[in-house]
């Protein structure tokens, strides 16, 4: 890893906590809250791949729980959500997806990585609390899962040319 690809994962670990942390609405059954932050998590398996997606897009959303006031939720997001990333860059890398433009097998993927994310969290809740709260959350957790596919889905071109343009000297 050169330092731009360093800089540029910690400024991904921020996106991420920053989407996460800016629009928050609460779940009272949970405690848990909805939010963006999935399509950074999103983009960050497509730009870093599965190792370093899943340290970008858990360890950012684990630091917006820390941060935003709900650290019982930290270690359980930091495996939801970095398992949510490296999906994405293992689809990325494996199927060969062609990231530079929005395309169906893209959104496709979008839809099944956040679909873990679902399934990840009624898991840890059914665990946390029980079942009938897991089951109230679920309705949430699919809008959130929704809106980040679409959120991403739109900044993925933006994000691909940033991203992906060469390194510019400013001499």
């Amino acid at each position: 890893m050169n330092v731009r690809q360093l800089a540029l994962m910690a400024l991904f670990m921020a996106l991420v906590a920053v989407a996460t942390m800016i629009v928050r609405i609460p779940i009272p059954q949970t405690a848990g809250y909805m939010n963006l932050g999935d399509s950074m998590v999103l983009l960050s398996g497509i730009f870093f791949g599965p190792s370093l997606g899943f340290m970008a897009g858990g360890i950012g959303s684990a630091l917006a729980d820390i941060f935003g006031g709900y650290p019982q939720w930290a270690p359980w997001t930091l495996g939801i959500k970095g398992i949510e990333a490296m999906l994405m860059g293992l689809a990325v890398r494996h199927l060969k997806l062609n990231t530079q433009r929005i395309t169906l097998p893209v959104i496709g993927f979008f839809i099944l990585a956040t679909g873990w994310m679902v399934l990840g969290y009624y898991i840890t809740e059914v665990f946390m609390y029980d079942q009938k709260a897991a089951l109230a959350e679920i309705p949430a957790n699919l809008i959130q899962a929704g809106g980040s596919v679409v959120l991403a889905t739109l900044l993925l071109p933006i994000f691909s040319r940033i991203i992906r343009s060469p390194r510019t000297d400013a001499s």
